[in-house]
């Protein structure tokens, strides 16, 4: 057939099979993950947005969020480097202070490394962050108690943490978040101190709900008997 490109469809057919051949003999092969990165200096990362920080922000936290698990691969996060996570951390947080979108990231998926030195890289975070803004954060640290107790199994890590979070500044804080220490005082076994903390509650609030009042009085009567 005078004029068909029979030179580019043999080129275009050498191509396919040599595409066909590479990918039988690479399919089983993987990029292998070299690990968290190290975070860029301050001063280079205040260089990096061009003007658009909230892109930047949610950008690298998205790319936090799947470094281990692209191309058909999932990294266990106890793998993760926690020390350098924690640096890019504080990092995107000078970003933008306010997004809750980090503290959920790192407070709710983060924190399920089952080794505890990488949770403590985690409430570390978002005690930084309730007590630098307590009104929007306390929270969070209130969430950190719970990795404390519960993850890490730390009662003197927890007390500390409920003692921070029970001396916080914030209006509208619920009650609770006053209780919390006695609470922990309790499951250390220092009941003294936590039926102190509740009767001083129950004085020192004469407002509170009757609701309120007689969970704190069965508290003390049942847990601190």
């Amino acid at each position: 057939m005078a004029g068909f490109p029979y030179k580019a469809l043999t080129a275009v057919l050498a191509a396919l099979c040599v595409q066909a051949l590479f990918w039988s003999q690479t399919r089983e092969l993987r990029a292998g993950w070299e690990g968290v990165p190290p975070a860029p200096a301050p001063e280079v990362a205040n260089a990096l947005p061009l003007g658009d920080r909230q892109f930047l922000y949610r950008t690298t936290a998205f790319v936090l969020q799947n470094m281990g698990d692209e191309g058909g691969r999932v990294t266990p996060l106890k793998n993760y480097d926690y020390q350098r996570l924690g640096q890019w951390f504080a990092l995107l947080d000078q970003f933008d202070p306010r997004s809750n979108f980090l503290p959920v990231l790192v407070g709710h998926y983060f924190s399920q490394s089952p080794e505890p030195d990488h949770v403590r890289v985690v409430i570390g975070y978002l005690a930084r962050i309730a007590v630098r803004d307590p009104a929007r954060n306390w929270r969070w640290l209130a969430h950190a108690v719970y990795l404390a107790r519960h993850k890490v199994k730390d009662l003197n890590l927890a007390l500390g943490l409920a003692q921070r979070l029970a001396a916080l500044d914030a209006p509208g804080m619920p009650i609770w978040t006053r209780q919390m220490p006695a609470f922990v005082l309790a499951e250390v076994g220092d009941k003294e101190a936590a039926r102190d903390l509740m009767e001083a509650i129950i004085e020192s609030n004469p407002n509170l709900a009757l609701g309120e009042i007689d969970f704190m009085r069965d508290f003390i009567d049942t847990r601190l008997q």
